[in-house]
């Protein structure tokens, strides 16, 4: 096997996850949901690259907290104030939106904010995928942003959905929740009915959109001008940016549950 060219590989303008693997199943199985048929009479579930990035970002985020709070300590080490830092941001950021109603959330909210940012920015690290096909030696990204992918932020969104609707019934029963959207008149509810059907579709596009356009963004860059306009412009598309729409999104997510608990007193 000789080698005769090397190839760096850049992701296509506008293209879906890729499929990376397939799990292969019976051909007895095949008129499950979503199984696919590959090569010649072969079945099986697709992995796509969005499946196999999200897994990744969840072993890197073990790893680092497994690591970060191995040695615990009175007085800090570098990464314990790593950890603290980043505990205090999100502290005090629950604290201004919900208040003492912050102890019930945390877990949830921080979770959320901890996966979504390292997944909005996981392509502004140069994470190299390398292959040998017909005497070329390619590189490409080994990972994409789980969430320029419109199935991962309408899942994060339901995740959300599901606490706030839980928290209103939970606070005004089932007959209170329903009874909210005839009010302040009757008239209203259809109007209701879409502003709440809205919340999980305004959160899941709204950071969907702005990852895939990023990414659209500097697909045509790299196609204009490879070597030196992409580089310093990946610190804006992927870095402040992944960072601006975690925030907005647990932002929405805090103002929707906030919305849910009205006037509702904590009690521990």
């Amino acid at each position: 096997m000789s080698f005769q060219a090397l190839q760096f590989v850049t992701p296509a303008l506008v293209e879906g996850p890729k499929v990376v693997f397939f799990i292969p199943l019976p051909s007895s199985l095949q008129h499950l949901p979503f199984v696919m048929q590959y090569g010649q009479g072969h079945y099986g579930w697709p992995v796509s690259i969005t499946v196999v990035t999200t897994w990744f970002l969840i072993l890197m985020l073990f790893l680092f907290f497994k690591l970060c709070t191995k040695k615990l300590e009175i007085v800090p080490g570098k990464p314990q104030i790593l950890l603290e830092s980043i505990y205090e941001f999100l502290d005090n950021l629950m604290e201004q939106m919900l208040g003492a109603w912050k102890a019930k959330y945390f877990a949830f909210l921080g979770s959320l904010f901890l996966f979504i940012f390292p997944a909005n920015i996981i392509s502004f690290f140069p994470i190299p995928w390398a292959r040998f096909t017909g005497g070329t030696f390619s590189i490409e990204p080994a990972f994409r942003a789980p969430t320029a992918d419109l199935n991962t932020t309408i899942g994060l969104a339901l995740l959300t959905t599901i606490i706030f609707i839980a928290t209103s019934i939970k606070q005004n029963g089932v007959w209170g929740y329903l009874k909210g959207f005839f009010s302040p008149l009757p008239i209203m509810a259809p109007l209701n009915v879409v502003g709440e059907l809205a919340k999980p579709l305004n959160i899941s596009v709204r950071l969907f959109g702005n990852m895939f356009a990023g990414s659209v963004i500097m697909g045509l860059l790299y196609k204009a001008c490879p070597w030196v306009i992409p580089a310093p412009l990946h610190l804006y598309f992927d870095l402040f940016s992944g960072l601006v729409q975690s925030f907005v999104f647990v932002t929405l997510s805090m103002v929707y549950i906030q919305s849910s608990l009205g006037d509702a007193e904590y009690l521990d």
